[in-house]
């Protein structure tokens, strides 16, 4: 899940699942195991904001399927 922010200074961003950090952007297959709550902070020196955004994942296609 990418996180995106605007500000001056350019905020640095993250985002993390159940406290956790999420792994490395790119793109891969998504599961059921991917759902969840998930917080994106923005960070700049002036303060930082904070959004929580549910991801459901309502099909996954199996392995070799028409998905990959």
């Amino acid at each position: 899940l990418g996180c995106r922010a605007d500000g001056d200074p350019p905020p640095s961003t993250r985002c993390a699942r159940d406290g956790a950090a999420t792994r490395g952007r790119g793109s891969r297959a998504v599961s059921r195991a991917d759902a969840g709550r998930y917080l994106c902070r923005a960070t700049n020196r002036h303060g930082s904001a904070v959004r929580s955004v549910l991801v459901t994942v309502e099909c996954e296609w199996p392995r070799g399927g028409a998905g990959n």
